[in-house]
């Protein structure tokens, strides 16, 4: 069955077996389909010696914008594109949410 709607994964960007900085989804540490407009209700990990640094995996089944921050707001506050049913990862801080908006 094809996604519908958005699947949002936090992570790590690497594992012990990985460079630190690069962008690829490691250790998972939850995963949610938020409604639109609504924040996550899981966080960013903090930040991992071995892991590295938090990321969100983001995923839509159709084109939306995705805000991340500690209070995020895909509407009016800083926001990224997400063709859709494309993976597209960001670097968060921890304690970082998520929120999206359809385009």
């Amino acid at each position: 069955m094809a996604l519908s709607g958005v699947h949002i994964v936090a992570g790590y960007a690497g594992s012990f077996r990985r460079e630190k900085s690069q962008a690829i989804l490691g250790k998972i540490a939850w995963s949610e389909s938020p409604a639109t407009g609504v924040s996550t209700t899981g966080v960013a990990p903090g930040v991992h010696d071995t892991l590295g640094q938090p990321i969100f995996r983001l995923r839509s089944s159709a084109d939306a914008y995705f805000a991340v921050g500690p209070t995020p707001n895909a509407t009016t506050g800083p926001r990224v594109f997400v063709p859709a049913n494309t993976d597209y990862d960001v670097f968060a801080d921890a304690g970082d949410k998520v929120q999206w908006v359809a385009a």
